[in-house]
């Protein structure tokens, strides 16, 4: 059983599909809408925000963004920092959040940007006199976004407010509250903004297409919404045709992104996975990019068993002692993904740093997309926007030196208002290391400055930059008070995230915002993903033995690939590897768009030829396990075919993936008509 593929898998076209059905209902000559998936429902808030901020931004509106946010549940108060102490009235942010209908509605007589509710918790009087409010706000040009985030009771406002949103978002209401999950539906007029060759990738979310989820969340909406004959028949050719699919994820979720996988032809569905092995039809691939997805000794090799026993006691409380063990912080903040532990590390910080509002960072940081993590990203080569300062005014200061820049960063550090710096040791996207020295400035002024020091092991850690310590930092002899981990824990099965503290960090968030730390505790914690967590760790650690034979592997593969003319070198630290494309192939300051597609196609060319899987040019095989004899055959592979790859056949398949785009456009059109003859036959009497 595969539970998780690359990009979308069939039942998030599936989801993608019923949501535009039951947003429109069910009439396909109403209002199209578009489907993005998150890991919860605080990423959909944290994603329409996202979204509002860069519309107003990108239509040039004068001054700040104004939101006005009516969350009867808190999470947008907690979520966005509004419960940190004095941190508003320091930080303007441009959004107020209210928990009353009675309070929102009386602050609708100041000019606002923005509309976000959520119907949680909201009488059917007060949703009914909101929807006729908005209503005419949204005529003046306001967006209006409208959510649900866990109370099925609302479902019936928030289907009944879709007539009138630009925006209608989920949390974990859509899978049951079983799991974490979140949805976030334009209209196909606002999905417009982000709808093209560079937004389509860079803003709308890490998501990696949980299969678990989103088979869930097409229950959950099938349940909502019982589905027409004609609608079944659509489904059925969705789960079965490849084209079907990428037609209608061209329709009904990310237009842009599914044609650059497609003209790349990484939206691969497998029929199942054995340990680092994935096999499909009778073709077996060997996955050399665990390490960048959801797992980290192969993905899904957890037992029927593990998986029906997790989550059965304290699997929270154990987890967190287990990794205390492994990295020497003893206290543990839930999260669902790499972006959300970001957050949780930075609302950290700025709670036991009262009055400080700023978090010191390097150029070329990328910490996710989450209401607090994107400020962090800003100027990562896979973030990297066209406009300045996207998604301002953002929720808390950052200030970015680059690593290199030892005279700007030691000024840096010797400012008073830095609550926390934040780094990668290793940049994971790119494979750069810091430098010892960058470490040196920053634990010569901790002490003496008073700030916190937190590092992303999100790509480096689980013993993959470092094969002796489940830390990267711990190698290196540095010590950080928060540390951020997410990715392998729980081999994509459940989303999970941990942010790890030290004894005196959590002491001081405790009594420094004592309703903070309790909603950090307890707001992302899943049993069954701390189980399962648990479980990986457990198979993993005993089981390393062979790593070092794998890393050489890797650089021989590394060194041998990076003789051809397409590269102009390689990056490697520990079992997370780089190559490089030369100037000459795609020019010296490429579009991040540009780059991303032609890593694409390369990568398109080894699972071909090679049978191997890799993320773009990245390579990130599994940590531990039993399988190195097939890492280090699949690497051999790679290195072979890619020192003898001529240019010109990258141009042939770039050539060849553009002429099959053709017919999935030709595809998408004929089911657009197709749903609209079943559309006109389900009215007709009889």
């Amino acid at each position: 059983m595969v539970l998780a593929s690359t990009y979308v898998p069939p039942d998030g076209v599936v989801a993608a599909y019923l949501l535009h059905r039951l947003l429109s209902s069910g009439d396909s000559t109403g209002v199209a809408w578009h489907s993005v998936f998150v890991n919860s429902g605080v990423e959909a808030l944290g994603t329409v925000a996202k979204y509002l901020r860069n519309r107003h931004n990108r239509r040039a509106g004068a001054g700040h963004c104004r939101i006005l946010v009516l969350d009867p549940t808190e999470t947008a108060y907690y979520a966005f920092g509004h419960a940190v102490p004095g941190l508003r009235a320091l930080i303007a942010d441009g959004m107020r959040i209210v928990g009353s209908a009675e309070e929102f509605s009386g602050l609708l007589v100041t000019e606002w940007d923005a509309y976000v509710v959520v119907l949680d918790g909201l009488s059917a009087d007060e949703a009914a006199a909101l929807r006729g409010t908005l209503a005419a706000e949204r005529a003046k040009g306001c967006p209006v976004a409208w959510g649900l985030l866990g109370s099925e009771g609302a479902l019936a406002f928030w289907r009944a407010a879709a007539t009138c949103a630009d925006l209608a978002f989920l949390g974990e209401v859509c899978v049951g509250n079983e799991m974490p999950c979140g949805t976030v539906s334009f209209t196909r007029d606002m999905f417009a903004l982000w709808n093209n060759t560079m937004d389509s990738i860079a803003h709308v979310s890490t998501f990696g297409g949980n299969g678990l989820a989103m088979q869930m969340l097409c229950e959950t909406v099938i349940r909502w919404r019982p589905t027409a004959r004609h609608e079944r028949a659509a489904i059925e050719r969705m789960r079965h045709s490849g084209a079907i699919r990428s037609a209608r994820l061209r329709m009904h979720a990310n237009t842009w992104q599914t044609r650059a996988i497609d003209l790349a032809a990484i939206n691969v569905t497998f029929d199942r996975a054995e340990g680092v092995t994935y096999r499909r039809g009778t073709r077996a691939y060997t996955d050399l990019a665990s390490g960048t997805g959801p797992a980290f000794r192969g993905h899904n090799v957890q037992s029927v068993e593990v998986i029906r026993t997790a989550g059965a006691g304290d699997e929270t409380s154990r987890l967190e002692s287990e990794l205390a063990r492994l990295t020497g912080l003893p206290f543990l903040l839930p999260a669902v993904s790499g972006q959300s532990a970001v957050d949780n590390a930075v609302l950290t910080a700025l709670c036991c740093r009262p009055g400080r509002t700023t978090v010191l960072t390097l150029r070329g940081n990328y910490s996710g997309k989450g209401p607090l993590s994107l400020a962090l990203s800003r100027t990562s080569s896979f973030f990297r926007d066209r406009d300045h300062n996207a998604f301002s005014p953002y929720p808390v200061d950052v200030l970015e030196v680059a690593p290199e820049d030892t005279a700007a960063l030691r000024q840096a550090l010797r400012r008073d208002d830095i609550a926390l710096v934040w780094l990668e040791l290793v940049q994971g996207y790119d494979c750069l290391e810091i430098s010892p020295g960058v470490l040196d400035e920053i634990e010569r002024h901790r002490a003496s400055t008073g700030f916190l020091v937190g590092v992303d092991e999100i790509f480096s850690g689980f013993w993959r930059c470092d094969i002796d310590h489940f830390l990267t930092c711990t190698g290196r002899g540095f010590r950080p008070d928060l540390v951020a981990l997410s990715k392998a824990l729980s081999d994509a099965l459940i989303p999970i995230g941990a942010t790890l503290l030290s004894a005196a960090v959590f002491e001081q968030l405790s009594q420094a915002a004592p309703d903070t730390a309790w909603w950090l505790r307890t707001h992302y914690r899943n049993e069954q993903a701390a189980g399962l967590a648990r479980a990986a760790i457990a198979a993993a650690e005993p089981d390393r033995h062979r790593a070092p034979q794998v890393a050489a592997a890797m650089e021989e593969m590394l060194r041998r690939a990076a003789r051809a003319p397409l590269f102009a070198g390689y990056r490697r630290v520990g079992l997370l590897g780089r190559l490089v494309l030369s100037p000459r192939a795609i020019g010296a300051q490429p579009r991040p768009s540009v780059q991303n597609y032609a890593e694409a196609v390369i990568a398109r060319l080894i699972m071909r030829r090679c049978g191997a899987i890799t993320l773009q040019l990245r390579i990130a095989p599994s940590t531990a396990g039993a399988d190195a004899d097939e890492l280090i055959a699949a690497m051999s592979r790679v290195g072979e075919f890619l020192e003898r790859l001529p240019r010109w056949t990258v141009d042939r398949t770039t050539l060849g993936a553009a002429a099959g785009t053709i017919g999935r456009e030709i595809a998408a059109g004929i089911a657009r008509m197709r749903e609209g003859y079943g559309d006109r036959k389900a009215r007709s009497p009889g």
